[in-house]
């Protein structure tokens, strides 16, 4: 087997009912050691092992990377923060709960079944056929055990089966014609947050203050701390202000037809035309109104080549054609702004306004607040004034149905959404202390009616009632977590 090989495979992903079920092939992680137990934890009789935990952290790492950081590694206090040691517990003992619930429900996975599985995975195969040495090897290598494969397989194709199970319950004419009724009663809704936070953001806070806080040697310390976490968020990254014009390569324009039309429009830009040709010219779309502005770019925004390119330019530079995946490209650097380290003295007071500011008690500015926003919202007045005032989000006009509320990006509960269909009620105001929430409802325009998707409310019907089933599986099946186990906090 080669070093390449292992490397690529350092894990498989195999993709399970409401999740993702990672078997790390990376059996030694950052938390195990030769001497450390091969169990985190379990629930009930599975055992959540080390390799299937580091293989979850990596997935969970990997998803906040991608979608919060464009790519960059977490930090150890970013990891804190998006709790990706606890929510991959979580999601592996969802999983074995999965399997305890297929067990109680009867279903069979037979040893043929389990060999055609292991058979039909690609990592295992060469050159498009099963390959027995390589199966054995890759497991060797990684400290896997035969034994323990077939078992994670038969688990895996068991939840499968439960998932066909969950979605294969038919559907009567009467709950069909009860459910187009649901779908067809409609509202439409806009939403008023204010949340605690961002309340505390508008308390004043003195200069005096700030500094008879900074006196304190502790406050000072604290400050420094904060700081140090936010340092590489607060600092400048170098950024270039950028147009582009691009030229696509497609099945009507050839390579050399794209990079022609480019040269020749390259020898009449200058600054001054550059947004206007750019409009008349570019191939891309939202150029065609913008002038090509990318605005403010930062290293790792843009394909390699492109930026490359653009970051060794110089200010007010336009680039001859530069190729990418995209076609060719002509770039304008209008501005640039060099990196600069964020100090402690120029952040220092803004962090410690913050600090008194989250000690301060916000309950009576709260329900000031909550008063307020409800009062002008029975009256039909602008509550724009009352918007800036109190940091409230707002969540624009959307029409909902009955059957499918819960899933309008609203973030309504259930209760929220039974007053809007079962009261003629205008106004719905819900406060915690943290959060305060107004709903206006207004009757929805006519539409036709339409027929909701059946296999779509299939499926989710199906989640909800598994997921249901999970949580009341877990009261008798707890998680343990294993006492000589040593995890991050």
């Amino acid at each position: 087997m080669s070093s390449g090989f292992q490397k690529t495979s350092s894990q498989l992903f195999l993709t399970l009912f409401i999740g993702v079920i990672v078997i790390s092939f990376m059996f030694s992680g950052p938390f195990m050691d030769s001497g450390a137990p091969d169990s985190v934890g379990s629930v009930g009789e599975h055992s959540i092992r080390f390799r299937e935990f580091n293989g979850e952290v990596e997935r969970q790492q990997q998803f906040y990377s991608r979608f919060m950081k464009q790519g960059k590694p977490l930090t150890s206090s970013e990891m804190k923060q998006f709790k990706i040691y606890d929510n991959a517990i979580k999601s592996l003992v969802f999983q074995k709960l999965r399997f305890i619930l297929a067990d109680e429900m009867g279903i069979a996975v037979s040893k043929d079944e389990i060999i055609a599985d292991i058979k039909n995975t690609e990592f295992f195969k060469t050159n498009g056929q099963f390959d027995i040495n390589r199966y054995k090897g890759l497991l060797a290598a990684n400290r896997i055990t035969p034994e323990d494969y077939e078992m994670d397989s038969r688990n895996r194709l068991k939840a499968t089966k439960l998932q066909d199970i969950m979605k294969a319950v038919p559907f009567s004419d009467k709950l069909k014609e009860d459910l187009n009724k649901l779908y067809n009663m409609q509202k439409a809704v806009t939403t008023y947050t204010i949340n605690s936070a961002e309340l505390k953001k508008t308390i004043k806070i003195t200069d005096a203050e700030v500094n008879k806080f900074l006196e304190k040697e502790v406050n000072m310390a604290r400050t420094k701390s904060i700081f140090e976490q936010r340092k590489e968020s607060l600092s400048q990254k170098e950024q270039v202000k950028a147009r582009h014009i691009l030229f696509k390569i497609d099945d009507k324009t050839t390579e050399a037809k794209a990079l022609k039309k480019a040269q020749d429009l390259k020898k009449k830009l200058t600054k001054k035309n550059f947004s206007d040709l750019a409009k008349k010219n570019t191939d891309e779309i939202p150029g065609k109104s913008s002038g090509g502005d990318l605005n403010w770019v930062s290293k790792g925004m843009m394909v390699k080549p492109f930026e490359d390119k653009l970051f060794s330019m110089k200010k007010g530079e336009i680039s001859e054609p530069v190729k990418t995946q995209f076609g060719y490209h002509i770039i304008y650097a209008e501005d640039k702004k060099e990196a600069k380290e964020a100090k402690f003295e120029d952040h220092k007071n803004a962090i410690a306004k913050e600090s008194l500011q989250n000690e301060r008690d916000v309950k009576d500015l709260m329900d000031k607040a909550v008063a307020e926003v409800k009062t002008a919202l029975e009256s039909g007045k602008s509550i724009n004034k009352l918007k800036n005032k109190y940091k409230i989000s707002v969540q624009a006009e959307k029409v909902i149905n009955r059957l499918e509320g819960d899933q309008s990006n609203f973030d309504l509960k259930p209760e929220e959404l039974n007053k809007i269909f079962s009261s003629d009620d205008k106004l719905h105001v819900s406060n915690t202390g943290t959060k305060a929430t107004f709903i206006v409802v207004n009757p929805a325009k006519a539409t036709e009616k339409k027929e909701f998707n059946v296999t779509s409310t299939q499926n989710i019907m199906a989640q909800k009632v598994s997921q249901a089933l999970l949580e009341k599986l877990q009261e008798s099946y707890p998680y343990k977590q294993n006492k000589a186990a040593v995890l991050p906090n």
